[in-house]
């Protein structure tokens, strides 16, 4: 990773137009706080969510057990579109950091809305960006990985600087031990990023960017 890297966030918001958008909105909406799951995994796709207001979380759970936080999502999102085809699963769950604001657009009328707005550029650029950020989490050493990965929630946040996330959350994300997290956080210091038992804040945006180019260089 090198020191200009940028922080790739994935949003289809920024690759629809304001009247496909704004379609979108239209929809009835639900409000739902943190803590709550917004989609299932091993649920049908009747159902995509635009996330409006808010972040979420998306995390799988394996056969074995094993949780695994997969990516975070925030305004501008949409969620559950991959599990749209007939017969096709949900592969993780989708649950709220904070509180959330979704429309909730059928499966079909999804599809419709799809075609007749040649969504299917857009939906695609979308899971390559998406598959680039579950790629670029597990690149670099320790240190580097979690520097990028609250960067990156910073960003998909809209630039909120307060988490609800735990030690272990964070080390599901990145691939590494909860000890791992802790004594990075440590070396960080509290002057970059404060954690308490459940809520990671990230006090210095600006020297966590200096200190990935450190890292990178």
């Amino acid at each position: 990773m090198s020191e200009d890297s940028s922080i790739l966030v994935s949003s289809l918001r920024g690759l629809v137009s304001n009247e496909m958008w704004a379609e979108l909105k239209a929809y009835p909406k639900w409000q739902r706080p943190a803590g709550k799951t917004l989609l299932w995994q091993g649920t049908e796709g009747t159902q995509v969510l635009a996330l409006l207001d808010g972040l979420v979380k998306v995390v799988r759970t394996d056969r074995d057990g094993r949780k695994r936080l997969l990516a975070f999502r925030g305004p501008g999102e949409i969620l559950g579109e991959m599990a749209l085809r007939p017969g096709d699963v949900r592969l993780a769950d989708v649950q709220a950091m904070s509180m959330c604001k979704v429309s909730v657009i059928p499966a079909d009328d999804f599809r419709r809305l799809a075609r007749e707005h040649k969504l299917a550029g857009p939906l695609a650029e979308l899971a390559i960006r998406r598959l680039k950020e579950q790629t670029e989490v597990y690149d670099g050493d320790v240190r580097e990985r979690l520097v990028m990965a609250l960067l990156r929630l910073v960003e998909v946040s809209g630039g909120e600087r307060s988490f609800s996330l735990t030690r272990d959350e964070l080390a599901q994300h990145i691939g590494v031990g909860r000890k791992s997290v802790s004594q990075t956080l440590a070396r960080l210091g509290p002057e970059l990023v404060w954690a308490a038992k459940s809520r990671i804040d990230v006090v210095d945006v600006q020297a966590l960017r200096q200190a990935l180019g450190a890292v990178s260089a």
